[in-house]
């Protein structure tokens, strides 16, 4: 199994775009836990279809899908927090009493602190990601029109 290294570029450039746009979503307090939610278990499942819609990706099997989903849910978490953890911070500190202000007492604490939290979480949005693209792989494939395989009649004779 070999991942092609354009196919992993336009698989994080498309991670990165849903990332970055969940992101900024998630700021709004109305709609931030079904962005969240989005981000951690769909966004592997949204970009395969939208990939196998365009045909940059072909017949897949499910490690593939596994592994791709993995690649896509740390990407995009990984986007998601350079969008959200700043914007976060700075609604924290201009109100105190907000939603926000744990975000910025996570940035108070240390710098480092807040990296190692990142990417514990982004691991697991890979996981659960990872997870997601394996079932949309698979069921993709069994929706999905296999090839017909050239049927002949053989007669083998003695």
């Amino acid at each position: 199994m070999e991942i092609k290294q354009i196919l992993l570029k336009q698989m994080a450039m498309l991670s990165g775009v849903v990332g970055l746009f969940l992101g900024i979503l998630t700021i709004i307090p109305f709609i931030c836990n079904f962005s969240f939610f989005a981000l951690i278990v769909l966004a592997a499942p949204a970009i395969l279809i939208y990939m196998k819609k365009l045909d940059m990706i072909g017949i897949l099997d499910i490690r593939q899908g596994a592994l791709y989903g993995a690649i896509i849910g740390f990407v995009s978490f990984i986007a998601f927090s350079v969008a959200f953890v700043p914007l976060a911070t700075i609604i924290g500190f201009i109100y105190k009493g907000s939603f926000y202000l744990g975000v910025s007492l996570l940035f108070r604490s240390g710098f480092f602190v807040l990296i190692m939290m990142v990417f514990f979480v982004a691991i697991l949005a890979a996981l659960m990601n990872a997870f997601s693209g394996l079932v949309t792989i698979y069921i993709y494939n069994q929706i999905e029109q296999k090839p017909e395989e050239s049927k002949t009649d053989i007669d083998i004779q003695e």
